[in-house]
């Protein structure tokens, strides 16, 4: 292989960190103001919960503007995962 093309390789390669580097702390950095005004919110067995519908979530019922958005209120039974 020639010098010069495995030094341009070389430069591509270093070139692709910096991209990858700088793409993933933009990531972040919308990540972050996206979920600034976000809360965490926990809840405990036997809480009562009213469940909020979107239209996409669900589109075998149709895309009607006059369909149910909520639904409850619902007793926690069961806890799955941390969120």
């Amino acid at each position: 292989m020639n010098f010069e093309a495995k030094e341009r390789a070389q430069e591509m390669n270093k070139l692709h960190e910096q991209v990858r580097a700088h793409i993933k702390k933009v990531n972040e950095q919308y990540k972050t103001k996206a979920n600034n005004n976000h809360t965490h919110l926990e809840f405990q067995l036997g809480d009562i919960v009213w469940l909020h519908l979107r239209k996409q979530r669900f589109p075998s019922r149709g895309k009607s503007k006059l369909i149910v958005r909520g639904d409850g209120p619902h007793k926690i039974v069961q806890r799955v995962g941390d969120l």
